[in-house]
């Protein structure tokens, strides 16, 4: 006699997991017509999925795949893990060059997921962060610098459907203030993050781009009490020549 199994729900999301595990964005049809499971039960089950990040959604194509969350968990290879991989030697020594706090991103729900962080060898203070940890788009360095990365139209309907809440007193929390912001970032090339995130840390952020998609983000963090414009000068210089080393493998794949 074969023991009855308890928990449909769960097989059933494992089925919908085992459809997104080959790294490729999928519709609600799509995975419908993959599982043979009924559309409103699969949406039902996406939604649960979608907030505990164990699948992200593209809030222009309504399509979903793999979220970032189960990196954590070592059970699935995607186009983050190969990203890391892809990007390792360089922060590496990117890392070795500056010695500070480095984080590699990617776009998530609206939201930078750290994947990947990088801890100084030879300092006492740095940044707590992890991978996993979330920031959003308007605050945190590597978020900015993806924002900008957008068209004006998805700027504008990422304002409306956010509120600019505070993180600190130097948080960017009105309209104006972030599109001047994101002007500058577009000027400069990259964002910079003045303890808008986090009360005294100072960090500078660039995207990563694969042609025209973008794949990542990668930051320097930096205690503000070590900051001065000739290091800012030389940890900005850093980040844009490995980005730039970073960019012509990608753009090699």
């Amino acid at each position: 006699m074969t023991e009855k199994l308890y928990g449909t729900v769960l097989i059933k999301a494992s089925q919908i997991l085992d459809v997104l595990s080959d790294g490729k964005s999928k519709s609600v049809h799509d995975i419908v017509l993959a599982t043979d499971i009924a559309a409103p039960t699969v949406s039902k089950i996406l939604t649960t999925l979608l907030a505990i990040r164990y699948v992200a959604k593209n809030q222009q194509t309504h399509e979903y795949r793999m979220g970032t969350k189960l990196i954590q968990f070592g059970q699935i290879r995607t186009n983050v893990t190969e990203l890391i991989e892809i990007t390792r030697p360089y922060l590496d020594d990117l890392q070795s060059r500056v010695d500070e706090t480095i984080h590699l991103s990617v776009l998530e729900n609206d939201q930078v997921t750290y994947v990947r962080k990088l801890e100084p060898k030879h300092q006492n203070i740095f940044m707590t962060s992890k991978v996993g940890l979330t920031r959003e788009l308007y605050s945190a360095g590597m978020g900015k610098a993806v924002l900008s990365s957008f068209s004006d139209q998805q700027i504008n309907s990422y304002i409306d459907n956010h509120e600019l809440k505070p993180f600190t007193d130097h948080t960017i929390t009105t309209a104006t203030d972030l599109w001047q912001d994101i002007r500058k970032t577009r000027e400069r090339g990259y964002a910079v993050d003045d303890e808008e995130q986090e009360k005294d840390c100072y960090c500078i952020a660039s995207t990563l781009f694969q042609g025209t998609q973008l794949v990542g983000a990668m930051s320097i963090s930096v205690p503000k009490f070590r900051i001065t414009d000739d290091y800012k000068q030389l940890i900005t210089s850093e980040l844009l020549r490995t980005k730039k080393q970073i960019q012509s493998v990608l753009n090699a794949q």
